[in-house]
């Protein structure tokens, strides 16, 4: 099975460069490697060292590096128009028909539609099974909980349009990917396969990229705290630019926060970070010769659980939070999770959908919520 490593985190702390040298030390290790870009602003070539026009050549496609190494910076408009039958008919099957007065250029800029193209790629190099590791640089902490929360609200939506009640045309148009032609159903189904993989800790996991300054604590620890609630498993917290002892500090609340993870730090870089050469060196310097690709076991997975006759646990893993701080709600089949501003709508399985919420309590970083027939009954 290929093996998928996402990079995120601050914004502008060098997840970019943070990506790119785990690729190419990856490459050197002789593993068929490829980084993709799902960040926008497409500053995976530059990093690597392609020189190119602005706004003209190869769009996305992707980039041979070296023999093991190429790179691909997703364009969601290219994407839409070579898989579109003439503009309308791939993406038509997709929304069930929702859109058949709309150019791909006006679907390419919706960001849900962006996240479903990306998600679909992912999975086709998955499928194509030509990579032994696949390198996603991703969009920073809040744009990358979107793009990795698309298939589960997709289905939460997909479930609100079988209700009586409509919950209009964004949500329609959301779920009738889940619905529908046979079209549509390839596309849920795929879209389901990736999503799977992302949240298998054996597969994939997620690098925190961060830095050393007064802020970089706190969100950090938010960053581990939503990824781990939509059970993405992080394998660790690379600390990028270190450069003054009064970063000193800071790197000691990190390292102490993140004590159960591998904290990885890289000094600040006297020159850019382009190309192949210091890339290499960057890549040193962050792995310190180790393998950039297997850093940790893999976590155990969490989920759904079967503890007894008639009764089960939910188990998530929150990190850095108290039992307090978690708002737990239920709609018969639908759990909803609720941690600071960023929430997790978990859709029960039948089974367990029948029996009544029996107690939730925290167990280490742990939150673990039971589900048991009432005695008697």
């Amino acid at each position: 099975m290929t093996r998928i490593i996402l990079v995120s985190g601050r914004g502008g702390a060098g997840k970019t460069t943070v990506a790119a040298a785990t690729a190419l030390a990856a490459s050197r290790r002789g593993l068929r490697t490829l980084v993709l870009s799902f960040d926008l602003t497409h500053g995976l070539g530059a990093a690597m060292g392609q020189e190119g026009a602005l706004f003209s050549g190869p769009r996305g496609v992707p980039v041979g590096v070296n023999d093991h190494l190429s790179f691909h910076e997703v364009d969601v408009g290219e994407e839409l128009r070579r898989g579109w039958n003439g503009g309308q008919g791939g993406l038509s099957a997709l929304v069930d028909g929702g859109l058949e007065r709309v150019s791909a250029e006006e679907v390419a800029m919706t960001a849900e539609v962006a996240h479903v193209v990306m998600l679909l790629r992912l999975g086709e190099y998955v499928r194509a099974q030509q990579h032994d590791l696949l390198v996603v640089d991703c969009p920073s902490t809040g744009a990358a909980l979107h793009l990795l929360n698309t298939v589960p609200a997709m289905r939460w939506y997909a479930r609100k349009q079988e209700a009586p009640t409509q919950p209009g045309r964004k949500a329609r148009l959301l779920a009738a990917s889940l619905h529908g032609a046979d079209a549509s159903l390839e596309v849920r189904d795929r879209l389901n396969a990736v999503d799977a993989l992302l949240r298998d800790p054996t597969v994939t996991t997620l690098r925190l990229v961060t830095t050393a300054d007064t802020v970089s604590v706190q969100e950090t620890q938010r960053a581990y705290t939503y990824f781990s609630l939509h059970e993405l498993a992080v394998d660790c917290v690379v600390i990028n630019r270190l450069a003054q002892e009064a970063q000193q500090p800071h790197v000691e609340r990190l390292q102490g926060a993140f004590s159960s993870l591998l904290v990885l730090k890289v000094p600040h870089q006297a020159a850019e970070v382009v190309g192949e050469k210091p890339l290499d060196t960057f890549a040193e310097q962050l792995y310190q010769g180790e393998d950039p690709v297997s850093l940790t076991a893999p976590q155990a997975p969490l989920g759904i659980r079967k503890a007894a006759v008639d009764a089960y646990t939910l188990e998530v893993r929150l990190p850095f939070v108290a039992k307090s701080e978690v708002e737990l709600t239920r709609r018969g089949a639908e759990f909803v999770i609720q941690v600071g501003a960023v929430r997790r709508n978990v859709v029960l399985p039948r089974m367990i959908a029948l029996l009544p919420t029996s107690g939730a309590h925290m167990e280490g970083d742990r939150l673990i919520v039971s589900f048991q027939k009432e005695r008697g009954v």
